[in-house]
């Protein structure tokens, strides 16, 4: 006990030692008559819902009703939350904001990817590259005179229709013809650079089968076209015995990404990262703010070949945001890949790539009248380089006296 006490008489002692000198500096400087003062919001100010899972239409409602702008910053795949569901939202809500403030969303994409066109695809193959897309795969059977036994006649969804994760695909494989003779050999020709549809019926007219065994992309072999097949000309086969060939899928062909509302650089990674070049043209907007995407020129999910150029139309902002910061003259303005290949292109693809932009007018420039006067039509020589465009001068025309010449620096530009 007596232990106890000389531990807890120092303590107390301490703590009276401190509580009296922070007492009298409280009284001293009136901390301790600090009143709670109730905050009053402007009358423009909003509070940042909760928007999060929402379906899209139904989040966009609810902030615009508030007077608040919405951007849609991009669209994410997600395997839980639903296709067209918020995903994020910036500022986060309970967040005070004003009137006229933009809120930020993410949305989700859903899960989905592209159907592949599987006709005349073994069985086994084609139901693996379906459900490494994330594609279910049901069957049924039919007989069929020009389609391989154990091969895809049908497919229940077109090729490049874009389905959500799980979607079912029904694929009709063929268990061939009933009236082939096993005793009888037929002669193998060379189908080698021929139409793969047009060497499938010459085969079907002598019993034997085309079979899709493998594909490969050949920008230089046109879409279609036989590469190889595995038994030589000249060959006598059974009856019903299909010929394995190797089919060109001609140039690489890829999907065009919806860029649409999205941020000059975060649409130019979706293009870039779907193998496409990605242009853009400024123009005036009081709908979309600075530097969002406000169309493109090759519709999303359109598939076209890789290295394809798609044209962006973006937001300079307001015409009065424009004007007031003298940074455009209303003319499109081409904005090119910073990367190294594109700096590189010579002077006469750069104006190939400026005579290909889609033409924008603004409705608030004035229109000028077609035609020039003749008078003012320079005449330029046309078997020789052109070497001057201008008459020459002497110094009289420009003298040194002239005070707006004189007063330029050496730097200046022309």
């Amino acid at each position: 006990m007596n232990n106890i006490l000389k531990i807890l008489i120092p303590v107390l002692f301490c703590a009276v030692c401190c509580a009296v000198p922070l007492g009298i500096w409280m009284k001293a400087s009136g901390a301790e008559g600090l009143q709670k003062v109730a905050y009053t919001p402007d009358e423009d100010a909003v509070v940042v819902p909760e928007v999060l899972y929402l379906p899209e239409e139904d989040a966009v409602s609810q902030l615009t009703a508030l007077g608040l702008r919405v951007i849609e910053k991009e669209k994410i795949h997600h395997a839980v939350i639903p296709e067209n569901q918020i995903l994020t939202q910036s500022p986060s809500a309970g967040t005070v904001l004003k009137q006229g403030d933009t809120v930020t969303l993410t949305v989700s994409d859903g899960w989905s990817d592209y159907v592949p066109n599987l006709l005349d695809m073994p069985k086994e193959k084609a139901e693996e590259k379906l459900t490494s897309l994330g594609f279910t795969v049901s069957y049924q059977e039919r007989a069929s005179e020009t389609v391989a036994p154990d091969a895809v006649m049908e497919q229940s969804v077109p090729a490049d229709t874009r389905l959500t994760l799980g979607s079912e695909i029904i694929l009709t494989i063929s268990t061939g013809r009933e009236n082939t003779d096993a005793t009888i050999y037929e002669k193998v020709g060379n189908y080698i650079g021929m139409d793969f549809e047009e060497a499938k019926a010459q085969l079907s007219e002598i019993y034997l089968y085309a079979l899709q065994a493998d594909t490969v992309y050949d920008p230089d072999i046109p879409n279609g076209t036989i590469i190889s097949q595995d038994i030589p000309a000249g060959s006598a086969v059974p009856q019903g015995t299909s010929i394995q060939m190797r089919i060109s899928l001609g140039q690489v062909t890829v999907h065009v990404p919806d860029c649409t509302g999205q941020t000059v650089s975060g649409a130019r990674k979706l293009l870039e990262d779907a193998g496409l070049v990605c242009m853009v043209i400024y123009t005036a907007s009081g709908d979309y703010p600075l530097d969002y995407v406000m169309s493109q020129d090759t519709p999303p999910d359109l598939s076209v070949a890789k290295g394809s150029r798609v044209w962006l139309t973006a937001s300079v902002g307001s015409s009065s945001y424009v004007i007031s910061t003298g940074g455009w003259s209303g003319n499109p303005l081409p904005s090119f890949n910073t990367s190294s290949e594109t700096e590189s292109l010579p002077e006469e693809e750069l104006a190939d790539l400026f005579d290909t932009a889609p033409e924008i007018i603004d409705p608030e420039e004035p229109v000028p009248e077609e035609g020039i006067p003749p008078e003012f039509v320079p005449e330029l020589p046309t078997d020789e380089p052109l070497t001057e465009t201008f008459p020459e001068t002497s110094e009289t025309d420009f003298p040194a006296t002239n005070p707006e010449y004189a007063e330029a620096p050496e730097t200046a530009p022309f």
